[in-house]
């Protein structure tokens, strides 16, 4: 459900504790399943609004405003200065802000991690996904959601350990799991924090 709760239905004549039994079989997948389509719990103002506050890297900031010419977000390691002549270009200044962040600082993690798990996707992307926190495609190309820089560096870590173990296994079954596990034993508790 779109509130990170899961629903389940069944047959009439499924009793609750096969149903139960069914979902814990199925674990894996719902786990993987609830990864991949999650919602966001940290969400910035759709629009400047004087005090409003952003997240980065798991801390929320003060946006200072400066009216100049062209749209610019940028971090001075205590607030945002958000420069535009039009506030209605809020948005999309901190979208480019979080785009051109996430190639610099998730692509370090991505090279930490795969020099660490010797495991190495054919090519990084980055765009703002609505619904997932990244992919590993069929050829190795692994895409990670920009909003991750709302989050500090345990759950960015954790599901760039999650995509590279995609590229050894193209599934959420037992041996993806092991693998996560060896380099995130918290896997699970990171996991639910991002659902």
């Amino acid at each position: 459900m779109g509130d990170g709760t899961l629903r389940i239905s069944a047959p009439w004549n499924f009793s609750r504790e096969e149903a139960e039994r069914l979902m814990r079989e199925k674990e894996e997948w719902i786990v993987g399943r609830l990864a991949h389509g999650s919602t966001f719990r940290r969400v910035n103002p759709a629009e400047f609004t004087h005090g409003c506050t952003v997240w980065y890297l798991g801390e929320r900031y003060p946006v200072k405003y400066e009216k100049r010419g062209m749209s610019r977000m940028d971090f001075d390691g205590e607030s945002f200065i958000f420069s535009s002549s039009d506030t209605r270009r809020f948005q999309s200044a901190l979208d480019r802000f979080y785009l051109r962040t996430a190639k610099v600082v998730l692509a370090e993690r991505m090279e930490y991690w795969s020099e660490k798990m010797d495991l190495h996707p054919k090519e990084l992307k980055f765009r703002r996904y609505k619904s997932r926190w990244g992919c590993c495609s069929a050829r190795n190309v692994i895409t990670l959601n920009t909003r991750l820089l709302l989050y500090d560096m345990r759950l960015i870590d954790y599901v760039i350990i999650h995509e590279l173990a995609h590229i050894r296994h193209k599934h959420h079954k037992k041996p993806f799991w092991s693998l996560v596990e060896r380099y995130e034993p918290r896997w699970r508790e990171l996991r639910r924090e991002l659902v």
